[in-house]
């Protein structure tokens, strides 16, 4: 029996969201449809000087958007795509940016994140699928995944496996909200906050005065998150199960698969990471969700600027696991049940 579950809009989940003080200033805000998933802008300071600025942080997602989405069969990546199986290829220096340091994660992560997974994303299709490939199917695509097969220089990339795809889904919008923050900044905004399906930036001090506080929401229940106090690090981004799935014979397939065997990874449930960059914590939070506890928490704690933490299950226990710089800075809080420590969504 298929029971398929979907997100709305864009078929990603916002699996973290911004917890407002009491008594918040009102920013100003607005919601649109880029990168296949809902990008909130929410700018702090004068509205009539601000508001102007929402499409220039627009415009900036829009941008990397075009320049990077595999889901354009005609867009500017499939085309770059094409050209550098051929030669190297020059490419726009966001481009360059974002599969330079995938490529440096791919390597300290010996593959468990890939962003040459574009073979395998187009074989299982979310967030349209509702079956999942057979394992003929899915060796097959395997084939053709291999983060040493892309070359990337200072200004060019070389493809160097036959039938290689990239697939930049769990880099481009982190990119793409580190751009639109640069640009905020540039216009010299003082304080706000950008997310992307889940990945988010801040930067600047709330007009209130009060620290920033940010909830992660439960993998399993809607009405729990996780109340995390400002670490000091201004981004943030979640990878979980429940962000794109079906379920298929008594089995969840989500979209988070792992390289090395073509299937949804299984060792996590969620993982949420906090790092420098929106870049970082993206590709991050995908490479820590297929590692699980043990060897993502590993990584994070190895890397300066860092921290996360992870929902997985053993025994068919729900458990977490925290990083180090995390322990003490965090608690339990239910939407439905105020308590102090926790603010409401």
């Amino acid at each position: 029996m298929l029971k398929r579950s979907l997100l709305a809009v864009g078929g990603l989940a916002v699996v973290l969201y911004f917890l407002p003080s009491p008594r918040p200033a009102a920013p100003v805000r607005a919601d649109r449809l880029l990168l296949g998933t809902l990008v909130t802008v929410k700018l702090y300071g004068d509205g009539a000087v601000v508001r102007p600025h929402l499409e220039a942080a627009y415009a900036e997602i829009a941008r990397v958007d075009s320049a990077m989405s595999h889901y354009r069969e005609d867009g500017a990546l499939r085309r770059l795509e094409q050209q550098a199986r051929l030669a190297p290829t020059r490419g726009p220096t966001g481009l360059i940016a974002v599969l330079t340091r995938s490529q440096h994660f791919a390597a300290l992560t010996d593959g468990a994140f890939d962003c040459t997974v574009g073979a395998l994303t187009s074989l299982w299709n979310f967030p349209a699928a509702t079956v999942p490939p057979g394992p003929a199917q899915i060796d097959s695509a395997l084939v053709l995944v291999g983060y040493k097969g892309l070359e990337v220089a200072a200004q060019s990339f070389r493809i160097n496996k036959s039938g290689l795809r990239l697939d930049l889904g769990a880099a481009a919008k982190g990119y793409a909200v580190d751009q639109a923050v640069a640009a905020m900044q540039e216009l010299q905004v003082e304080a706000g906050i950008i997310e992307a399906g889940g990945d988010i930036r801040y930067w600047g001090e709330k007009p209130d005065g009060q620290p920033w506080l940010f909830g992660v929401q439960h993998p399993r229940d809607p009405e729990q998150y996780l109340a995390v106090e400002d670490l000091g690090l201004a981004a943030i981004a979640t990878s979980g199960d429940y962000e794109q799935y079906f379920d298929w014979e008594g089995e969840r397939y989500h979209h988070l698969l792992d390289p090395k065997t073509g299937y949804p990874a299984r060792a996590s449930i969620s993982a949420t990471v906090w790092a420098a960059t929106a870049l970082d914590a993206d590709i991050l939070s995908t490479a820590v969700f297929v590692l699980g506890p043990e060897q993502g928490l590993a990584l994070v704690e190895g890397l300066p600027d860092v921290e996360g933490f992870i929902f997985f299950a053993r025994d068919g226990q729900l458990m977490h696991r925290a990083s180090t710089g995390l322990r003490d800075r965090f608690r339990f809080c239910n939407s439905n049940k105020p308590s102090p420590g926790c603010a409401r969504h």
